[in-house]
């Protein structure tokens, strides 16, 4: 049996405790940054290569699977 979900009362939190937090996160997580966004773009010539890559790999493991190796 699934066990119900109880609605738990939601914490009010101070200002230091925010603070504390806030400053928490910001010391363990790294600053986000839209740098990955402006990477050059894949020459079509590799994702067409590494698409056929993909598939002979897949079929090699369905043969082999299927016992024709």
């Amino acid at each position: 049996m699934i066990a119900p979900i109880r609605e738990t009362q939601r914490v009010r939190r101070t200002p230091t405790l925010r603070r504390a937090h806030r400053l928490l996160v910001s010391t363990l997580l790294p600053k986000s940054s839209h740098a990955a966004d402006k990477a050059p773009p894949i020459p079509r010539w590799q994702a067409w290569l590494f698409t056929l890559w993909v598939a002979a790999v897949s079929a090699t493991y369905l043969a082999h699977m299927l016992r024709l190796f």
